[in-house]
């Protein structure tokens, strides 16, 4: 799994910089849903409101979200569903601190991940995880054939905080294949060593297996496509404002970050790479009547 160490490599910048390029009101650092949508901003609204459908969130719930960012979903969910109550998990310092000022006391947030929080006081009614499972087992994981074993792990940790009802919806990444070319190698291996250091995609099959008698796919949506539009946009907005990002930021960092736009965006339009939005159920447990 990615430490906090590679988390903050990434995630731990600085808040103003993500705040130039990310849409304004949720600050989503993830693929929107542009499907009728007039801008980037709607797009991550869109986004959020179907994982919030994905995970059956209804007002009055206690919500979870695994790996929250700037707390994007946690505010759609308070403003969008009565009485509610979010609690989000990062291993991000900046993030955490970014959510935490938040004053609404229906947000909670905790700097840790998944596998060192507590069972909470009271069950979860929805899970939700937008960008998160990807960093969940390494390249060493897979390399030893451990991924399924993590994600298995995961499973039973979101069944151990849940209510029997709850559902959780996913967004992830998926691998499809191996690479086809150089390009996608050396697209492939700069994501992986000079941006997400740590983790390691999915396959399709590597989830289904680890929800084996657990949880089942009652919705799903592949919108790959999607995030290579979403990461033109954060490019777009990136060029926008080079020259203060350069100033006080850098001139490495501004390459760095448009050469990661681009290599993701390629791999999302060839299919090397795409992303998956599920609503997950858990599985009933048979009830076999004897005669």
């Amino acid at each position: 799994m990615a430490t906090k160490a590679d988390i903050e490599h990434h995630y731990d910048v600085d808040n103003d910089f993500f705040a130039l390029f990310l849409d304004k009101k949720y600050r989503a650092y993830s693929c929107g849903v542009w499907k009728n949508a007039a801008d980037l901003e709607q797009a991550q609204e869109h986004k959020l409101d179907r994982l919030c459908r994905y995970a059956n969130v209804q007002p009055g719930h206690n919500v979870i979200d695994v790996g929250c960012g700037w707390g994007g979903l946690m505010k759609r969910v308070v403003e969008k569903y009565p009485d509610t109550h979010v609690h989000g998990l990062t291993l991000s310092t900046q993030q955490f601190e970014y959510v935490k000022s938040n004053p609404d006391p229906r947000l909670s947030v905790g700097l840790s991940a998944w596998q060192d929080y507590s069972l909470p006081e009271r069950k979860f009614d929805a899970i939700i995880s937008i960008g998160a499972f990807e960093h969940f087992a390494s390249f060493e994981d897979h390399a030893a054939s451990r991924q399924r074993d993590v994600y298995r792990s995961f499973f039973d940790w979101c069944q151990n905080i849940s209510t029997p009802d709850a559902s959780i919806g996913l967004q992830t990444i998926v691998i499809n294949r191996a690479p086809s070319s150089v390009s996608e190698l050396r697209d492939s291996r700069y994501l992986l060593d000079k941006v997400f250091p740590g983790s390691a995609l999915p396959s399709i099959s590597d989830i289904q297996a680890a929800m084996v008698d657990k949880y089942e796919i009652s919705a799903v949506r592949r919108i790959g496509l999607d995030y290579a539009r979403t990461l033109s946009e954060w490019n777009s907005r990136l060029v926008l404002h080079q020259d203060n990002i350069i100033k006080h930021y850098g001139q490495q960092l501004f390459d760095h970050y448009r050469t990661y736009f681009d290599a993701a965006r390629r791999c999302f339009e060839t299919g090397y790479i795409d992303l998956y939005q599920a609503s997950l159920t858990r599985v009933k447990p048979l009830r076999i009547l004897s005669r």
